[in-house]
């Protein structure tokens, strides 16, 4: 039986602050002082580049950023670009891998079963793709997966496109790939509430977390 994992609701908070608090909870989950946690939040608008990122993959100049209102931020995770905005379920994951007898293959699997189950629950077919990582509606991205696992404690996470401004992935290319993006309630044709997609997301990832292997 593996323990609770705690949910923490951050609302809307800025991707520097969140990124802080972020890995403060990770060293205190080193260390042992806090149990697994499951934050739920949401961006302003921002990109983070992880370590394959390329900032021509960024198609906006530094000037294009500020004036837009963009942000722009180096991470720790893998992969290249992404984009976090209002209306983006975003969830990061501070996990110990070793309590729960995971692997990292494990993880990336729980997490990509736990997406699709949620997307499904709004009647749609979700798929994961190896090959262009993310969660795959009707050949549009809907859903980004991007982690690192330093001392074996898990740091960043997912984004689910609930109701953000597509367009704004217009100004990237995602991950390298030009492939397009979608959200819920494109796919669904009526808005979605957010607070909604956060439960379902903690809930299906709470189960595949406990029910995962170490693959």
């Amino acid at each position: 039986m593996h323990p609770q994992i705690e949910r923490l609701d951050w609302g809307m908070m800025d991707y520097a602050q969140a990124l802080a608090l972020m890995r403060a909870r990770h060293a205190q989950r080193v260390n042992g002082e806090v149990p697994d946690g499951i934050i739920c939040v949401q961006h302003p608008p921002v990109f983070t580049l992880g370590r394959q990122g390329r900032r021509e993959n960024v198609l906006l100049s530094d000037e294009e950023l500020e004036a837009k209102g963009f942000g722009l931020h180096w991470v720790e995770r893998v992969g290249d670009v992404t984009y976090h905005g209002p209306g983006q379920a975003v969830v990061y994951l501070v996990i110990d891998l070793r309590e729960r007898g995971l692997s990292a293959l494990g993880l990336i699997k729980a997490v990509a079963g736990a997406i699709c189950d949620v997307v499904a629950s709004y009647g749609l077919e979700a798929r994961w793709d190896n090959d262009n990582p993310g969660v795959w509606v009707n050949g549009r991205k809907i859903a980004a997966v991007g982690m690192a696992i330093p001392r074996k404690v898990t740091l960043h996470g997912l984004a689910l496109n609930v109701q953000p401004k597509l367009e704004h992935f217009d100004f990237i290319r995602a991950c390298g790939l030009t492939a397009p993006n979608t959200s819920l309630a494109v796919e669904l044709g009526h808005e979605v509430e957010m607070g909604g997609v956060f439960d379902r997301l903690y809930e299906a990832l709470c189960r595949h977390l406990n029910g995962a292997g170490g693959d």
